[in-house]
């Protein structure tokens, strides 16, 4: 029988187009994630300062400071947020062993130490939702 994973580390860009387009594909993966809406579910939300400060940016870019404050409160509110702690001396010790670029490295960490069973980012949106649009009866 398949199942929604347990833990899950959405890209930023899932956040924001999920909250810019209501008719979003990445709109559709957050609806799933809602704790309200689906109380027998009980999918984490890794986060950690590093998606965060991303969120905030990137909102405050594409709409406004205001914007990107109430986005992340909501957010807060309504996914079940599971907070990770990603040291910077972590985060410095990825990036200089050079495996990982500088930007990744926290987004790679958070994912990482959040022990993610899932990790969307915005380009696997299809594959996911494709899974999401099966026919309900998942035993078949």
């Amino acid at each position: 029988m398949a199942s929604l994973p347990e833990s899950i580390f959405l890209d930023t860009n899932i956040f924001i187009f999920g909250a810019l387009d209501p008719d979003s594909d990445e709109n559709k993966i957050l609806s799933v994630l809602q704790k309200d809406r689906n109380p027998q579910q009980n999918i984490r939300v890794v986060f950690s300062q590093e998606l965060i400060d991303q969120i905030l940016r990137v909102g405050k870019h594409l709409q406004n400071k205001d914007w990107a404050s109430d986005l992340l409160a909501r957010l807060w509110e309504q996914l079940q947020v599971d907070f990770i702690f990603v040291d910077d001396q972590d985060i410095q010790a990825i990036a200089d062993a050079g495996i990982i670029p500088r930007e990744d490295a926290g987004v790679y960490l958070t994912a990482k130490q959040g022990k993610v069973e899932c990790f969307l980012l915005l380009g696997t949106i299809n594959l996911f939702t494709h899974w999401l649009n099966k026919p309900k009866n998942l035993n078949a």
